[in-house]
């Protein structure tokens, strides 16, 4: 195993700097003399804020892929519409323990698909990124340095972190061991998927004939937009044939045998393991971790500092959380 050093990082992330993103991730998925890359992990970060103001953090949408996991380390064949790639990709939806209770702009944090919901603090959450973007080379010999991070987000989500860095201090762009920075929005349009740099997550699944349930909560977000990625990476080799010359995605090429659906149908039923943070049982209500809300027998509990606030959509919040959990001192 070689080593990884500031230096080495730095002229990888010099490398894939003169790279479009379609490039970088083909490279990473398809090439196999890439050196340090070799060694590297993909991951898929989106944050979800709160509807109304002051932002709170409210979701964590994660996925990760390691390709030394995988056939040590070798490219794959990537199999009808990437399903040997894509189940290697570990999706975890983490929601902000003391900001459960608060509406998320997205309104569908309680619709998971991909695995297990964790709840944690906010010191958890910021604990567990730092640790998957500090990953030794070696766990048996630290002094080899730590593996490179190929950091991808959709659309505005890395832009709108960075505005509301206030509220939750986390750059990955700016890491030291992120070697490149991918747009999951961009990459279908290199690929020429479609002409469209602001094209809508769903848009996009679609065409891959895939239908999205519940995309806009965080866990779900990071998933999509990891897989649409990667289908638009692997365009060529996944759906060209003599048919279809211009690989236009269905069931054709190395993608004949079954439908997208069937393989997002996998993915969904699959079991996967939560994060190893935090907690599987909360109640946004109470605070309680030996039930869920839906399912807490302190239904008449509320907030009366919600109940008395001249902002409507905190008096309609009023009785998903008692007073000791709110996040308003007035």
């Amino acid at each position: 195993m070689s080593t990884s050093t500031p230096a080495k990082l730095a002229r990888l992330r010099a490398f894939l700097s003169t790279k479009p993103d379609l490039e970088v991730l083909r490279i990473y998925l398809r090439k196999q003399d890439v050196g340090l890359l070799k060694d590297a992990m993909l991951v898929t970060a989106q944050r979800v804020w709160s509807a109304n103001a002051p932002y709170h953090l409210t979701e964590i949408g994660i996925t990760t892929y390691d390709r030394r996991q995988v056939n040590q380390g070798q490219p794959i064949i990537a199999g009808p519409h990437a399903e040997n790639l894509l189940r290697s990709v570990w999706c975890m939806h983490l929601r902000i323990r003391p900001h459960a209770h608060i509406p998320s702009a997205t309104g569908n944090a309680d619709s998971f698909h991909f695995g297990a919901t964790t709840f944690v603090s906010t010191e958890e959450a910021m604990d567990m990124l730092h640790q998957i973007w500090h990953q030794p080379l070696d766990e048996n010999d630290l002094g080899k340095g730590s593996r490179p991070i190929i950091y991808m987000y959709f659309g505005g989500n890395d832009g709108l972190g960075k505005m509301r860095k206030t509220t939750f201090d986390f750059d990955p762009s700016n890491f030291d061991t992120t070697v490149a920075v991918l747009d999951a929005q961009h990459i279908p349009v290199q690929a020429k998927i479609t002409r469209s740099p602001h094209a809508a997550l769903t848009y996009l699944l679609q065409q891959f004939k895939i239908v999205a349930f519940d995309h806009e909560n965080g866990g779900n977000t990071a998933m999509y937009s990891t897989i649409v990625a990667i289908l638009s990476a692997l365009r060529t080799e996944l759906y060209s044939s003599i048919s279809n010359p211009r690989a236009k995605a269905g069931q054709t090429g190395q993608s004949s045998s079954k439908s997208a659906q069937s393989v997002m149908q996998w993915l969904m039923e699959r079991p996967t393991p939560p994060a190893p943070f935090g907690i599987v049982t909360y109640c946004s209500r109470c605070g309680s971790g030996a039930h869920l809300f839906t399912e807490c027998p302190n239904a008449d509990l509320g907030c009366s500092r919600c109940e008395k606030s001249s902002h409507v959509w905190r008096h309609n919040n009023a009785n998903t959380h008692i007073e000791g959990l709110c996040v308003f001192r007035s």
